[in-house]
């Protein structure tokens, strides 16, 4: 093995272990890739709205924020396709959100915000633990991490490369759940 390959795998299994700091060296090293993919997929007319160094952050965020052992790269490829699918749906996202806040609505896709007063009670979080608690124990264990990083906010997408799974089975996954959440509401 050359030594490029043996300080990205450090590097990454640092990262994997939570480690902070192994994620500077990955930033000098991707940065670039992500700014330009961000270049790329924003649209000229723009560029005058959004800054690709905003997006790069995001994506940093991203990655700084999954969890201890939830980010395991075999090869740089990897990571580098990784990081330039979530920079595009980061992308994607704020056109998203800014055409629906152009519109007057939240938008096909952009997420509900709960309306003010609205706040679940202790009890009603009691209520939903215990239902989902219900609903995990009849997913297998890969299911259940899949389900839970989709409740933190990350997109199906992104889950999938976090999994090694396609989207389509991440979707899979979600429409099992819905099945099961309507057979316990019956």
């Amino acid at each position: 093995m050359d030594s490029s390959r043996i300080t990205f795998a450090d590097l990454i299994e640092q990262l994997h272990a939570g480690d902070p700091a192994a994620a500077a060296p990955l930033f000098r090293s991707y940065n670039r890739v992500i700014r330009e993919a961000v270049r790329r997929r924003l649209p000229t007319r723009l560029r005058n709205e959004f800054e690709s160094l905003d997006f790069a952050q995001e994506v940093w965020a991203a990655i700084c924020a999954l969890p201890p052992g939830n980010c395991y790269f075999e090869t740089p490829r990897r990571l580098e396709a990784y990081l330039i699918e979530i920079a595009i749906h980061k992308v994607i996202d704020a056109y998203r959100h800014r055409n629906a806040a152009r519109n007057g609505g939240p938008g096909r896709n952009a997420p509900l915000t709960p309306v003010a007063g609205s706040e679940p009670t202790p009890s009603q979080w009691a209520i939903a633990g215990e239902r989902w608690a219900s609903i995990a124990a009849s997913l297998p264990p890969s299911h259940v991490a899949i389900v839970e990083r989709l409740c933190e906010g990350f997109t199906a997408a992104e889950v999938a490369a976090m999994a090694g799974v396609s989207q389509r089975c991440v979707n899979r996954i979600v429409a099992r759940v819905h099945r099961i959440c309507e057979e316990v509401e019956v």
